[in-house]
Formats: structure tokens, sequence, C-alpha cells
């Protein structure tokens, strides 16, 4: 660690040394940027995350320690929506169903969608058109992230797409071009096989390159040895094909 840092993490340390606290250290892409972040003392305990698989084994003392954080039920998926934009879920509630659904559960893409239907709301239009175009999906891409993922960045208010970006540019070019190419399952949801995968890629064996998807959680492991992408990403992989 640069210098600078190993102060801070001491003072930290030295200041925690007696606390009851819970640290939470989000969205870690390296094992060895944890290593700052370790300064609770006995009574603290530490949680840390990370959308990849690989930093997150390395983390975890066992495996028991290690939890993955699956998408929401229908039902907690609705409930989310109501909760960020309750005259929405109770106007259309048939439709703000579909819309979670549609999302396939995911917390990020719920809350973009709650704050744009709650934007519609506020300035006294019918939101119908854009739960049309939330159901598509494709409006989630260029609209602004959450507040909480701004401070990830410099200067600018990041995009859905820039985040998902930022995934994929850490890839290699053959693997980017494949995790592309996945784009053109059918999505909702969008599962496939290695078979499958094998003919799109046109090789023989396909399994290392969906270990490196699976790694960097752009492809969702399921049973009987069948694959996910999630709606975001099936929309995110097929921008990069007009790339």
């Amino acid at each position: 660690m640069p210098r600078e840092l190993e102060e801070i993490s001491a003072l930290l340390r030295a200041a925690l040394r007696d606390k009851r606290l819970l640290l939470i250290v989000d969205d870690i892409w390296q094992i060895e940027h944890a290593t700052a972040f370790r300064v609770g003392g006995r009574g603290c305990a530490l949680v840390m995350t990370s959308r990849l698989n690989d930093v997150a084994q390395g983390l975890a003392p066992t495996p028991f320690d290690l939890y993955r954080l699956p998408v929401l039920g229908e039902e907690n998926a609705l409930q989310l929506l109501a909760t960020l934009v309750p005259e929405a879920v109770a106007q259309y509630p048939n439709e703000s169903r579909e819309l979670v659904q549609n999302l396939e559960g995911l917390p990020l893409a719920i809350q973009v969608a709650g704050r744009l239907l709650y934007n519609e709301m506020q300035l006294g239009w019918g939101v119908s058109d854009l739960l049309d175009e939330l159901r598509q999906g494709a409006s989630l891409l260029s609209a602004q992230a959450p507040g909480d993922m701004v401070g990830h960045w410099q200067d600018t208010t990041p995009t859905i797409a820039a985040l998902l970006k930022r995934s994929t540019d850490a890839l290699d070019d053959l693997t980017r071009q494949r995790f592309a190419d996945l784009g053109l399952f059918v999505p909702k949801p969008a599962t496939f096989d290695p078979p499958a995968m094998a003919t799109v890629w046109e090789v023989a064996d396909p399994k290392p390159t969906a270990r490196v998807l699976v790694n960097r959680g752009l492809l969702e492991p399921l049973s009987a040895g069948r694959f996910q992408m999630h709606a975001l990403l099936v929309l995110h992989a097929r921008s990069l094909l007009g790339t």
C-alpha cells in the first residue's frame, strides 16, 4: 500500500480498536484492495461485497463465509418498486408486476425504473408509455445510475450502460466479443447450455470463456449445466455488437 494509505489505515485501526461497529466495504475489484480496510478491532464485523466471483472467493476465509446475493423474487421486487413509486404501482398494478417480471428481479434495474416513474408522476404525466419502454428495458441503459454509485466516478454521473461497460472493458477483446455474441439469444430469460455457446462462439470447448464470464459476474450458472444472462446484460451485450 502507498504510505499515505498505510497511515490512514493505522489511524482507523487505532480509532476503532475498542468500538463495536459493522464495517461494509462495497464493490471490491481486486483482492489486494481489501487490505487497507481490515481496520476493525475485536468488536467489529467486516462485510465486503464484490461483483467478481473469484475476488469474493479470495476474500472469504472459508466457503461458509461467502454469501451469493440472489435477485429478488417477484413479490419482493414489486414491494421495492412500490416503495420507490407507490402511486404508479397503485394505479398500474398489472403493468407494474409485468415490469418487475421483465426486469427479472434485478434491484439496480428496479431502482432506476422506479426513479424514472417517480419523475413522470411528479410532472403529472401519465406513465403508461414509460412503463411500455421500461418493460423493453432499452431506456434503462441510458438512464443515470443511482446516486450511491456516483462516488465511484470522477466529474460525471454515470449511466447504467457506463456501469456495465466498466465490467466488460476489463475483458480481453476475444472474451468481450464472445460476451457480446451471447446477446443474440432471446432474452427474458436468456438461458443457454454449453453446446449452444460452443456453436455461437465456434469453439470446441466453451468452458474456459464461460468460466471467465461467470467469475466476472456477467453470466449466471443455473442448474443442470445451463447458464443465464439477465435482461440488462443482454441489452448491454447487444449494444456491444453495434460498436
